[in-house]
């Protein structure tokens, strides 16, 4: 296979390529119609509603959770459901036959992916709960991890320094990726698509490209667009240099692209990178974002334990138990959290 397929192969989601090309035609036939038929069905046309409850069972039938009933959250079905929402918003905007339908057709979609998401409503709300306790427990004290990061910021500085210095050879960019990641805290899609970095001083850097709670708005302005000041664990130009170099070498997504896209690309081979950094045991890309907290929280003087607005500030979370998933990890006395 071409190294062009292949790469087109890893960015296709085919289960939604499939359905958003089977329903979106049912819904500009649809759209003519009143409210009531555009829900029931006219004639030979399924409403949304039937529309929806047939997606479910599909849905059910393709991504099965084996788990007992009382404990079933389809994760991989809720996930398939919001790229399906995006799917079908995105390709209404060039896939429909008469463009005078198309605010007719995306109430449709809202419908029809309201009444989807109804159907997974008792599972959202048992993973919400599943992760709430994971979150608890973890917080506990005999659940503390200790983190001692100095070999592995000495490894990220050495990377850096050396692909600045024009020394790449058997370079990884992966390596870079996770170098970053550990650096900056920033999210895998931060890196790789929506992050833009400017130089602010030898540690800190302003960070636009914000991901996650992006549809919040901070004093009017879109998470996404928010400039965020961050601390940096390593030189702040060092940082600012390795994002562009990864842009320079194709491993970035211009920042318009749907962050769906890094998922498909890069997720499994930066995942199994992550492993190579063994911080924390059951190393993942996203725990780079927990190292990289707890150590800034070391720089600032922070109270380790009184530290929500601080971690806020820099991650960008509103959501405190989601901050509190990172209490679990202590810093090492004596080891570095900076170079």
């Amino acid at each position: 296979m071409s190294r062009e397929l292949k790469q087109r192969d890893e960015l296709e989601n085919s289960y939604i390529d499939e359905r958003v090309s089977y329903l979106l035609p049912q819904f500009e036939a649809l759209a003519p119609y009143k409210i009531t038929q555009r829900k029931k069905g006219t004639g030979d046309l399924l409403g949304w509603e039937k529309l929806a409850a047939i997606e479910a069972k599909n849905l059910k039938v393709t991504y099965p959770d084996e788990s007992p009933e009382a404990e079933k959250t389809y994760g991989t079905c809720l996930r398939q459901i919001t790229a399906l929402k995006k799917g079908l918003h995105k390709s209404a905007k060039t896939g429909l036959n008469d463009k005078a339908l198309y605010h007719p057709v995306l109430t449709i979609i809202t419908h029809f992916g309201e009444a989807l998401s109804y159907q997974f409503a008792s599972y959202k709300e048992r993973q919400n709960t599943v992760y709430r306790q994971q979150v608890k427990e973890r917080s506990e004290p005999e659940a503390r991890i200790e983190l001692d990061l100095t070999s592995y910021l000495q490894r990220a500085n050495n990377l850096l320094t050396r692909i600045a210095s024009g020394n790449e050879e058997g370079i990884d960019w992966r390596d870079i990726s996770c170098a970053l990641a550990l650096a900056t805290g920033r999210r895998m899609a931060e890196v790789h698509l929506s992050a833009k970095f400017e130089l602010m001083g030898e540690y800190e850097i302003a960070f636009t490209g914000q991901l996650k709670g992006k549809n919040r708005r901070i004093d009017g302005t879109s998470l996404r667009n928010v400039v965020f000041k961050i601390p940096t664990l390593l030189s702040a130009k060092l940082i600012c240099f390795a994002l562009q170099w990864l842009g320079d070498k194709d491993k970035r997504f211009p920042h318009h692209e749907d962050t769906e896209r890094v998922n498909r690309r890069w997720s499994k081979v930066l995942s199994e990178a992550a492993k190579d950094w063994a911080i924390i045991p059951d190393m993942t890309y996203h725990k780079f974002r927990g190292a990289y907290l707890r150590a800034s929280i070391v720089n600032a003087g922070v109270d380790p334990f009184d530290y929500i607005a601080y971690a806020s500030s820099i991650l960008g979370d509103d959501d405190e138990s989601t901050i509190r998933t990172y209490q679990r990890f202590v810093i090492k006395p004596g080891t570095l959290t900076r170079i």
